[in-house]
């Protein structure tokens, strides 16, 4: 065998023994949702809200690359995003401006119609400043001067989007109560319902999944200038795994986004009003992903 033959074993052999490492590794979702867990790494149960449903459905479908699911608090699992050469990822993590940064993101991976501000209290009869002629908070910031002893509770290590978070950021510490914990959609809502605190941001779905879609006595706004959609992915650390990992997703997505079975992983958990609505989002975002591939 000439050096040259020899030269290309060599690199063939290295180049088969990097792609077995890859995939031998392959990637790790980190959970803070014993929920998520129980459904995505052993499938024993059924999705109950729209993310659970629409991650099955995308990590059910990823082939080649073994997943492995780890229970973790979210703040251990940024911090092994941020530490980790093993390729590792969050999932429903919203995009703003810092994690760009910082991760890689897939495409969106489900669809959530924006936070609203439930509230304890009447704000009709708050001062002018509190709400705009739309009936909306005008912002969280005048809230809180005007409701200086009041609290509201916020889930730990959670971005709301930068429009919510740079709202968050100017109010007075006094007023923020901060709670991880297995499950932050449930913690959260638990300390707001038992009245611990006086306000909570939360999806809508989410509020009405864990109020088993009764009505109860508490108030919800909008924020004037919010989103209306705010849109979850699969958050990522920057190595090569992560990135195939990351592209195995995208392909997924831009296939299901205009499908029956994706959308009705949103739908199941909305009412029917909102269907049509939330269908038309979705295959306009579709589009333009269409259009910028």
């Amino acid at each position: 065998m000439s050096c040259s033959d020899k030269l290309a074993c060599m690199l063939l052999v290295a180049a088969c023994t990097f792609c077995l490492n890859v995939y031998a590794h392959g990637v790790h979702i980190y959970l803070d949702d014993q929920l998520d867990f129980e459904l995505l790494s052993s499938k024993a149960r059924q999705p109950e809200n729209i993310a659970g449903a629409t991650n099955l459905i995308v990590l059910s479908k990823i082939e080649d690359m073994t997943v492995h699911y780890v229970k973790s608090s979210r703040k251990r699992a940024i911090k092994s995003l941020q530490q980790s050469n093993v390729a590792a990822c969050n999932i429903n993590m919203i995009k703003n401006e810092q994690r760009k940064s910082e991760y890689l993101f897939s495409l969106p991976v489900n669809f959530y119609w924006a936070h609203k501000l439930y509230s304890h209290h009447d704000l009709s009869k708050a001062p002018l400043p509190v709400l705009n002629t739309q009936n909306e908070i005008s912002s969280l910031v005048e809230l809180f001067k005007s409701y200086n002893e009041t609290a509201i509770v916020i889930a730990e290590n959670f971005s709301y989007g930068d429009f919510l978070d740079a709202q968050l950021d100017e109010i007075d510490r006094k007023n923020l109560i901060f709670r991880g914990g297995a499950d932050h959609y449930e913690t959260v809502y638990r300390m707001f319902i038992s009245k611990r605190v006086d306000f909570l941001l939360n999806y809508p779905a989410e509020f009405h999944r864990f109020s088993n879609h009764v009505n109860l006595p508490v108030r919800s706004y909008r924020i004037a200038g919010s989103p209306k959609i705010i849109v979850g992915h699969f958050m990522c650390n920057n190595t090569e795994v992560s990135r195939q990992f990351i592209a195995k997703v995208n392909q997924i997505m831009l296939s299901m986004y205009d499908k029956p079975p994706f959308l009705n992983a949103h739908f199941d958990y909305l009412p029917k009003k909102e269907h049509q609505e939330l269908k038309a989002f979705i295959e306009q975002y579709f589009k333009r992903s269409l259009q910028a591939d």
